[in-house]
């Protein structure tokens, strides 16, 4: 059976010294793998239709139990040509696929997803990527995910006067010193109580990629978000910590 979709690249890996494979976010179907047999071959018919966070018209054949599907046809609808000239924009839009990747699954509705990926494909392009957007992007997966932290303070336990507030890792909400035995002893962190403000003050909608220019709240930001998704999504610690750096330098210069 013949399938056509349009879904964005978001892994190519070597399969052999010809042949690639591809790994597409779809809208209804999730991750969709191929097999490009000949994919780097000088005459295959395939050589510049497709390369990461291009967004394409494939036709793949459908295997009845899931796995790999070969590709039969494939045409770029959406380059996204400034990924290539500006390597903050590629290093964000790398990450950007590789966070999505991780959170989704084959045979599932993305369509969520998928139009967050594309959004934020799209916003590399037309601005220069700074820690504050892949910051909005991760929270902006959480909402989507239905992970999205519950920041709401307790007004009888957080008056305002309370400077530094307690997490919990575990349920995803702030702590209470009403709160029963059990949830006490859940891995807790400490959070400030202007990162809890920003955090909050943050579009999902992604109108906005941009968080407050503060550097303080920034990094509280970064590693309370470190933090909530090591814990809840198995996402490469290796590719977030090299995307901050890099950003984080081309910041200092």
């Amino acid at each position: 059976m013949i399938s056509k979709t349009s879904a964005i690249v978001v892994r190519i890996r070597h399969w052999s010294q010809t042949s690639h494979m591809v790994t597409w976010l779809t809208p209804n179907h999730g991750l969709i793998t191929t097999s490009v047999k000949g994919a780097c071959r000088p005459k295959s018919a395939f050589l510049g239709q497709y390369d990461l966070a291009y967004t394409c018209e494939m036709l793949y054949y459908t295997r009845e139990y899931g796995g790999v599907h070969p590709l039969r046809e494939c045409t770029p609808l959406q380059l996204r040509e400034p990924l290539r000239h500006n390597w903050r924009a590629g290093t964000a839009a790398s990450y950007y696929c590789d966070m999505a990747a991780s959170v989704t699954l084959p045979m599932q509705d993305t369509s969520p997803i998928y139009h967050l990926l594309e959004t934020a494909l799209d916003h590399a392009c037309n601005h220069n990527p700074r820690i504050g957007h892949l910051l909005a992007y991760e929270i902006s997966m959480l909402h989507h995910l239905g992970l999205q932290p519950d920041l709401t303070p307790c007004p009888t336990c957080h008056t305002p006067d309370l400077k530094w507030i307690r997490f919990s890792l575990a349920s995803g909400r702030i702590l209470c010193a009403h709160a029963s035995p059990v949830a006490l002893t859940e891995p807790a962190i400490t959070l400030h109580r202007d990162v809890i403000a920003a955090i909050r003050a943050t579009p999902t909608t992604t109108n906005e990629w941009q968080l407050p220019s503060d550097d303080n709240i920034a990094l509280g930001i970064r590693r309370f978000l470190g933090m909530f998704i090591r814990y809840h999504l198995d996402l490469s610690v290796a590719a977030r910590r090299v995307a901050y750096e890099l950003l984080s330098a081309a910041n200092q210069q």
